[in-house]
């Protein structure tokens, strides 16, 4: 392995491998400060990361009901509106079949976010965890786990990717 100013602990993409390739992501349930592990079946969709109260764009519900509500009725509508104006107005046409495309993209996207939480929701109930409201730092999540011992945790970059306390420990050794 070799050593850089990059990144003191490996390669340049080390970071970046090791983020991908994380067994675990952390987060907090609706309330309470329990920190959780899952895997990443497990966490669905799961939660934003940062402040912000944009948390209910990534429920299941609310994934189901843009999709089902104006995803696909507007989709449907540019379709449909741009082939009676087919033959009056070309232009108007192929504007009204972009859009049709751009919100057919929109019906994609809330169909994934729909099977991914459904599989996400199966996986959780196997092993009783909540859903994954807020995501957990992988700083915080580290010092959780190190006051709160998990055997399936092991306290390594592998495990923390992101985390600057466990890339300093690495360093000074």
């Amino acid at each position: 392995m070799t050593t850089d100013k990059v990144n003191p602990v490996g390669t340049k993409d080390e970071p970046f491998r090791r983020a991908l390739n994380r067994p675990y992501y952390y987060g907090y349930a609706r309330t309470g400060k329990t920190v959780y592990a899952y895997t990443k079946q497990e966490w669905g969709i799961g939660a934003g990361s940062g402040g912000g109260d944009h948390k209910l764009i990534r429920s299941f519900y609310f994934s189901l009901l843009a999709t089902a509500l104006i995803f696909l009725p507007a989709s449907l509508a540019c379709l449909v509106f741009g082939l009676l104006a087919l033959f009056k107005m070309p232009l108007m046409t192929l504007v009204m079949v972009f859009f049709g495309l751009i919100f057919g993209l929109g019906v994609l996207q809330g169909y994934f976010n729909v099977q991914e939480e459904w599989r996400g929701r199966k996986a959780r109930k196997l092993k009783g965890l909540p859903k994954p409201w807020w995501q957990a730092a992988d700083d915080h999540a580290y010092e959780w786990f190190l006051t709160h011992p998990d055997s399936r945790i092991q306290m390594t970059l592998d495990y923390f990717p992101h985390s600057a306390k466990l890339r300093r420990q690495e360093v000074a050794r």
